[in-house]
């Protein structure tokens, strides 16, 4: 399957309109400063894309707003971290010290993956969802728009974030587009306190996440194609 930028934007389309069959209206916003000053009911924001510790958001930044009516019903946010000749864990060690005050490299390994990881790399977190989505089904599609954000702005190298346990279980992982997954070193939570020692990092590559658009693509053809021959073959069949 070849990747086609313009699946891409289909992707993004098509995850709209679905979200929008649910009464949601998603958009992509830069303004943190509004962010941080939502009222989200169970959810306390964490620092990693606050304006008060981070220059250039605007630039390197973007948050998805989801709205019914007129109340905030879904929030999250993708952040770019260049890590040059680094790592991401090493990467992240060093924020968190800034933000936290903490070691800046937590004793034990954080993750494998985030130490092999170099470049252009994407956090994605945040991610909220009010209770009234539950059992929807928008929570899978919020989140791998999400992903597919970060690949339209920032075209990374891997994108990343943290599932806490009973979402991770659940596979929530995989239906937002993340196909790896690992344990965080026992050493995290002295690094970072917004994070669990059971959370998962969950994490995918430019060419794996390219291969998902693209078979999205493909599926999507497929499915048109289908519906179109459906009422030719019932009606030759009779």
């Amino acid at each position: 399957m070849q990747y086609d930028p313009m699946d891409l934007a289909d992707f993004v389309a098509r995850r709209r309109e679905e979200l929008r069959a649910l009464g949601l209206v998603v958009e992509t916003r830069r303004d943190f400063e509004t962010l941080y000053d939502l009222d989200l009911p169970g959810k306390a924001l964490s620092p990693m894309f606050s304006p008060r510790h981070y220059d250039l958001l605007e630039e390197k930044a973007r948050w998805i707003c989801g709205r019914m009516g007129e109340t905030v019903v879904h929030v999250q946010a993708v952040r770019l971290i260049e890590t040059g000749e680094a790592s991401a864990e090493r990467a992240l060690g060093c924020e968190f010290a800034r933000l936290f005050g903490k070691p800046s490299y937590p004793p034990g390994r954080i993750a494998d993956a985030l130490e092999a990881m170099r470049g252009r790399a994407v956090y994605h977190g945040d991610l909220w969802c009010d209770a009234r989505l539950r059992g929807t089904g928008a929570g899978e599609r919020l989140g791998a728009l999400g992903v597919a954000l970060a690949m339209l702005t920032f075209d990374p190298d891997h994108v990343f974030g943290f599932m806490e346990q009973p979402l991770a279980g659940k596979g929530f992982f995989f239906r937002e587009g993340y196909f790896n997954i690992e344990p965080l070193g026992a050493g995290w939570r002295r690094g970072a306190p917004f994070l669990l020692e059971s959370d998962w990092l969950v994490y995918a590559g430019r060419e794996t996440l390219r291969k998902l658009i693209a078979r999205d693509a493909q599926l999507n053809r497929v499915r048109q194609a289908t519906t179109r021959l459906e009422p030719s073959v019932i009606g030759n069949t009779i």
